[in-house]
């Protein structure tokens, strides 16, 4: 996923609790998350971009972000 396309998802997110899921290419489940805000929690990926290989590796091979709303963490 573009690191711009990333900014549009994150836009679009609740400041709400949840879970939130990366996808691969191929549909992949790439990593699962869970936030008390799902908008801030995501957005920390930006601001760990080219700090971790781990943050590098899975924004780079990301295609796809989805997030579920839930009462609490």
């Amino acid at each position: 996923m573009a690191i711009e396309d990333l900014k549009g998802a994150i836009a679009r997110l609740p400041e709400q609790p949840g879970v939130y899921l990366f996808f691969g290419a191929e549909d992949e489940t790439l990593y699962v998350g869970k936030a008390r805000i799902l908008r801030d929690r995501v957005r920390s990926y930006l601001a760990a971009h080219g700090t971790s290989p781990r943050i590098d590796a899975l924004l780079r091979d990301a295609s796809r972000l989805e997030f579920i709303v839930t009462d609490s963490v």
